[in-house]
């Protein structure tokens, strides 16, 4: 499919405009009138090559986002979302798609699409029932019917009889869409439900887990919306033409639980259930209130998704004509009052500062919580407003202020702070090392996550974290805002916390794939509870990118494509792979190697942008707490730029934490003792990252043989797709399959004899390889694609041949003490014999140790050791086999004195490690 670009330059927007049927005015340059009101002057205009708008339009009678290019203007017009708007422009314009859309086009339709296509092809029936029958308005149904989300099914079941359960009917059909516009379920509405055996609705295809909204596109650009339990209600709300707001129905008291509703992030959400009466006594579910109780649910999923809500407020929702009875739903408020007041009703939220616990006098059924009386006396004192709170008094006649000349008495109102507290819940969060390994919980803690509302951050939820005798301190809350009446402040508190329970859940202080009670789970960063967010994760409020499988095929194939060898495509691969640390138990850190030009920097800020992560410069990384808090409680990867241009007790101090994080460890920091969980795989980009000690937990791709630029379209990686894959892994199996690869990685490797650290290279390249097959069946790509699999081997192959010196320490040491005997700074005994033709070097491991140690000028490389005693590096030495005769140790005259104890060297073996030295002989 062209992209948007592509269409932009194709199209002409006033052509456009024709094809659409909007209405033009007067003259030449005229305006257009809007597609969705009447307007008594033309309000839509069409720019080209504007000095201040450029080439677009815009709808001047509209909300601000009523502007864009041909895409938006045929979502704006028609309703539909971006998908089918190209698909429109294609269809429309005969502009050719990809043979990739149209084998997409060519899948085989499920039976709920074959469905909905029916019910799409005569709509006119339920557009007649729903104006007709249900007051719903002409535009917001004509806006649901160019959206392809209403329709209209006759069908009637030729086995069974009219009047049954099951025979079906003349219904207006409501189309279930997901992301991709695919239909996913039908509901039915049967206009006379007794020839269906008394049964209103029906359901074909999907619904648990899945809303219906009538128009997509205005769902995404709303700034309200309101949340209903059916379709028909959906579109009640809709007939309001309440600015920046739209509907979305739940299809189902059940769904309150089931819904992710992250997708409503940044909006404000009106809740507004059926307003039932509670079962009579004798029910299975005396005193219970279905509609009222699923607004709770849906309440507390979106506080805790920091998503603001607010329920309506239900109370005076009687039917005057009916001897006051309850008006059940928002479409029977519609029928019986109007849209205009089914607006002004829609506003009402309740004031109760524990939304769904009315006052005493109104509440009706089963209450969400019980107060006790000394609590209860005092709760309908506090009233809020979606960002504000006050406080009311009571003043009678005579009173003064609140005196209304009549006798009676009546309410004042009090500020009390300067915003709202939308819950305060008790979190019990997740032990570290059961998060990383699914291990039984022994070490949760129990901490209390506040959320408020404040006039600065809109529909933004702020969250903090406290611990019990954190609650009662007013200095935390004058963080969110003024506090104007401290005492009744307190008062309040005092109350809330008995709601602690209402909102309690379990959490898990990671970010990435995780583990919680057991099982794997996406965790991001709102779904947090860290009491330090900027210093313990680098990810602290991080949503993961989400998209369409698909899109990692294309994401996958232009990495292949940038450099040669699949050497961009191994990062990728990489990066994605950090995840599995959950399920291996390990992830190796990446080093990125290229010349000056090469395009490092380039490819390290398209991974950034394509995964989401987040590169680091050495400004960062000038303490070790800096260093420590870039990689803390995450899998998900980070970079640093040029760690070798910083000086080396930081390249030390940073080497050890690498170290730590190839696994995962604790510790804790500060006089509060917060608690940091190294564990982010890091990518380490430079001409030369001096990290030797550290060859055995690295990956590395070097980037040569540059191809095509990546393309300044690419989509971004579905992260949380492939992250929801990930969750569906069987650890078992997927330990097995790594097995596998890494016989696989060790049969084709360059690993000599018993090098340990060169099989813990393969193992590290086999779990790339690992995390490539599972990127293939997510992708739908075949795991011989590009060549990676061999690519990546000879990567591994090079990797293990250049660093054959680089994996002992005994390598390092000697390297040091050699340059030490070239430049005559060596001051202990040795010397240079020839035994059978070969050179030898005799020196005492306890004297190398010892001038390392005391060397004012080696005092760094001392540090940087992992190994500092004698009888170890000496272990080293005879298990390389650079000995002469094995552990025998030989005394010699130098100098004219006795030296035991003495170490035979073989020069030939040493060289193979890439050491020499100036042989003298004295």
């Amino acid at each position: 499919m062209a992209s948007i670009q592509e269409l932009k330059q194709r199209i002409d927007l006033h052509d456009l405009a024709a094809r659409l049927g909007l209405r033009r005015g007067p003259g030449d340059d005229a305006l257009y009138h809007s597609p969705h009101h009447d307007d008594k002057h033309p309000s839509l205009s069409i720019f080209v090559n504007h000095p201040r708008h450029g080439t677009g339009w815009r709808d001047h009678s509209g909300d601000e986002n009523a502007k864009g290019s041909c895409v938006d203007l045929v979502c704006y017009v028609l309703g539909v979302d971006v998908s089918e708007a190209m698909r429109w422009l294609h269809d429309t314009y005969a502009i050719p798609r990809t043979p990739v859309e149209r084998e997409a086009e060519r899948r085989e339709k499920t039976t709920v699409e074959y469905i909905g296509e029916r019910c799409l092809a005569n709509p006119k029936p339920a557009r007649e029932y729903l104006v007709n029958e249900r007051g719903i308005s002409e535009a917001a149904v004509d806006a649901a019917i160019r959206a392809k989300t209403i329709g209209y099914n006759d069908y009637t079941s030729a086995k069974k009889a009219e009047g049954t359960v099951g025979y079906g009917g003349p219904a207006a059909a409501f189309l279930v869409r997901n992301d991709t516009s695919t239909v996913v379920g039908v509901d039915l509405r049967y206009f006379d439900p007794a020839r269906n055996g008394d049964v209103k609705t029906q359901s074909q295809g999907d619904k648990d887990g899945i809303g219906w909204t009538a128009v997509p596109a205005k769902l995404r650009s709303a700034r309200r919306v309101v949340i209903v339990e059916s379709a028909i209600n959906a579109l009640s709300v809709d007939s309001c033409n309440i600015p920046g707001t739209a509907s979305y129905a739940l299809r189902g008291n059940g769904n309150a639980s089931l819904i992710d509703f992250s997708f409503l992030r940044g909006k404000f959400v009106v809740i507004c259930m059926d307003n039932d009466e509670p079962f009579p006594e004798g029910h299975t579910l005396a005193n219970r209130r279905p509609g009222p109780e699923a607004a709770w649910v849906l309440y507390e999923r979106l506080t805790a998704l920091n998503i603001a809500s607010m329920i309506v407020d239900q109370s005076d929702w009687k039917a005057p004509d009916k001897d006051g009875d309850t008006i059940n739903d928002v479409n029977d408020y519609l029928q019986e009052f109007g849209a205009e007041k089914l607006a002004k009703a829609l506003m009402r939220l309740e004031p109760w500062i524990i939304p769904g616990l009315p006052s005493r006098e109104l509440r009706r059924g089963r209450p969400r919580l019980w107060l006790p009386f000394n609590d209860d006396a005092k709760y309908d004192r506090y009233r809020v407003a979606p960002d504000f709170t006050q406080y009311v008094e009571e003043k009678g006649a005579g009173d003064g202020e609140g005196d209304d000349g009549e006798g009676t008495h009546r309410l004042i109102y009090r500020d009390l702070c300067g915003f709202r507290i939308a819950s305060i819940s008790r979190v019990t969060i997740a032990g570290a090392k059961a998060t990383m390994t699914g291990d039984p919980d022994t070490d949760a803690r129990v901490q209390y996550a506040v959320t408020v509302q404040t006039p600065r951050d809109g529909a933004e939820l702020q969250r903090e974290v406290m611990t019990g005798r954190q609650l009662h301190n007013l200095d935390n809350w004058r963080q969110f805002g003024p506090i104007f009446e401290p005492r009744r402040f307190s008062r309040m508190l005092t109350i809330l916390e008995r709601s602690a329970d209402l909102g309690a859940r379990h959490a898990a202080n990671f970010v990435g794939l995780a583990w919680r009670d057991g099982r794997l789970i996406v965790n991001e960063g709102p779904d947090c509870y860290f009491t330090n967010p900027d210093q313990q994760c680098p990810y602290a409020n991080l949503t993961f990118p989400s998209g369409h499988a698909r899109d990692a095929r294309t994401i996958v194939k232009a990495y292949q494509q940038t450099f040669g060898r699949n050497a961009a495509t191994i990062a990728l691969v990489w990066a994605l792979g950090g995840h599995l640390k959950a399920l291996l138990g390990f992830w190796p850190h990446l080093k990125m190697q290229a010349n000056k030009g090469a395009g490092k920097s380039t490819l390290c800020d398209r991974l950034s942008r394509s995964l989401a992560f987040t590169m680091f410069s050495g400004q960062s990384l000038q303490t070790e707490y800096r260093i420590l808090t870039t990689i803390s409680s995450t899998s998900h990867p980070v970079g640093w730029e040029e760690l070798s241009a910083r000086g080396q007790d930081i390249i030390n101090k940073a080497v050890a934490i690498l170290q730590e994080s190839y696994t995962h460890t604790l510790t804790k920091r500060g006089t509060e003792m917060t608690l940091y969980v190294p564990s982010a795989p890091v990518l380490l980009a430079g001409e030369d990252v001096p990290v030797k000690s550290l060859t055995g937990k690295l990956v590395q791709t070097t980037l040569r043989e540059r191809g095509d630029l990546l393309p300044a379209n690419l989509p971004r990686f579905p992260v949380r797709q492939w992250l929801e894959f990930l969750t569906d892994l069987d650890r078992i199996t997927l330990l097995d399959k790594y097995e596998e690869l890494r016989q696989h990685c060790l049969k084709y490797s360059r690993v000599d004899g018993d090098d340990d650290g060169a099989k813990r290279m393969a193992a590290n390249y086999a779990a790339v390889l690992l995390c490539w097959r599972y990127l293939c069946e997510f992708a739908g790509l075949d795991v011989s694609e590009g060549g990676f699999g061999a690519d990546l081997l000879a990567e591994m192959n090079t990797h293990i041949s250049e660093s054959s010196g680089d994996r002992s320490p005994w390598v390092w040491i000697l390297e040091t003490v050699l340059s030490e005997i070239d430049s005559r700074n060596y001051k202990h005994p040795y010397k240079f014999e020839t035994v059978n033709g070969k050179d030898v070097l005799y020196i005492r491991a306890r004297h190398v140790m010892d001038h390392i140690q005391h060397a004012p000028n080696l005092r760094e490389i001392w540090n940087s050791l992992p190994v500092k005693s004698a009888s170890v590096f000496k272990r080293q030495l005879v298990e390389h086999g650079v000995t002469l005769d094995g552990d025998k140790e030989v005394e010699k005259t130098i100098f004219t004195r006795r030296v035991q104890h003495l170490t035979p060297l073989c020069m030939e073996s040493l060289a193979r490690y890439g050491l020499s030295v100036a042989i003298h002989y004295d």
